[in-house]
């Protein structure tokens, strides 16, 4: 794996004074882990490593976390040491009432403003904040998304950071749960969300057993997006992104890691205005890729794909915020690749008007 050095301080600094948006960012994976901390402290809730490693080693010993630090060394071993499921239990936990999620949405767009990222496409899983999702919440869907909203408008008087939520399937669920997600999800369209996705596992759960959800939105103001071609084979992502396109209606493909082998997909990417969500620094932590470069994002953009550069899940690995995505590529592509992102992002924005837009074109 070969990760940038951001070893030039002076072109990383030029990088954070430029505004920018983000389109594939999840709520949960980008809350700092210090606001974590500080928010478990208040409550007085003690918070605990798991009980087995990630290959399934018992863990001994004393497993509270005791210390900030701890707490750090719990994301920093994503991976080597525990399961995503694990490490991503902390945000998780943290928004279960309507209190937490107004907390973690303030949280949010703190972060975001630390970022310069004015203007973001934030999603989450209802189903893991809900009564369904088995963690202690009282919450119904509708209420989850309408409290998470509440606190994103607190969160932009606060910052000024403007954030439109796209609402994520868990891929895990029956098609039933699945529908009954997007139900909620339109009850709210226009009124703040923006779009659905589909995420999480995605070797167990192709896109076409989710075509019944999906389909429910095609009348209606609500986009649509599909985690495709992320952690899979080459076949089974090109065949995954196809069926996105084709069978799921996408206005958007996050990852698509092998998307630069298939001319056909290419076209249809163009053909369709279809956004390709990429998210570099991702993909390389965790394992997907041996070098950003393996994305070809440069002959991506230059074939008339609107490829946007995005951070996923920044605080579940160091170096993962959306400015280390671009001095990546900057220092791989030049400058006027960047350029072509960061304007591809403004375009391909589903909750900017287009005096926001332009606005925007502007001041980046």
């Amino acid at each position: 794996m070969k990760k940038p050095s951001f070893e030039d301080h002076t072109y990383l600094n030029s990088l954070r004074q430029r505004q920018t948006c983000a389109l594939h960012i999840h709520w949960d994976g980008s809350i700092p882990f210090g606001t974590l901390w500080n928010f478990y402290q208040r409550r007085g809730e003690k918070l605990f490593l798991p009980e087995r490693y990630s290959d399934g080693r018992l863990l001994e010993g004393d497993r509270e976390i005791k210390t900030r630090k701890q707490l750090y060394d719990l994301r920093d071993g994503l991976f080597s040491k525990y399961g995503i499921v694990d490490v991503f239990e902390v945000p998780t936990r943290a928004m279960q009432t309507a209190a937490d999620l107004k907390t973690m949405a303030r949280a949010h767009c703190h972060y975001l403003q630390t970022q310069n990222i004015v203007y973001a496409e934030t999603r989450f899983a209802p189903w893991y904040h809900a009564q369904e999702g088995g963690r202690g919440s009282t919450l119904t869907l509708d209420e989850v998304i309408g409290y998470s909203l509440e606190g994103f408008e607190q969160g932009k008087e606060k910052t000024g950071v403007k954030v439109k939520l796209i609402v994520s399937i868990n891929r895990e669920v029956a098609s039933e749960a699945a529908e009954k997600i997007v139900k909620a999800s339109l009850h709210f369209a226009e009124r703040g969300v923006v779009g659905i996705d589909l995420a999480c596992y995605e070797p167990a759960s192709p896109p076409e057993l989710f075509e019944n959800a999906f389909a429910m939105t095609f009348d209606s103001p609500l986009k649509r997006t599909v985690h495709a071609d992320e952690m899979v084979s080459e076949e089974e992502g090109k065949k995954n992104v196809h069926t996105a396109i084709t069978l799921l209606r996408a206005n958007g493909i996050g990852h698509a890691v092998h998307l630069h082998k298939n001319p056909g997909l290419i076209q249809l990417m163009v053909e369709n205005h279809i956004r390709l969500e990429s998210n570099p620094i991702s993909n390389l932590t965790c394992g997907f890729i041996r070098d950003i470069a393996d994305l070809h994002l440069d002959t991506l953009a230059k074939q008339g794909v609107k490829v946007t550069i995005n951070p996923d899940d920044p605080q579940m690995w160091k170096m993962g915020d959306l400015v280390h995505n671009l001095y990546g590529l900057g220092k791989l592509y030049g400058g006027q690749f960047i350029d072509t992102v960061l304007r591809n992002a403004i375009e391909s924005a589903w909750g900017l008007s287009d005096e926001e837009k332009q606005v925007l074109r502007e001041q980046t």
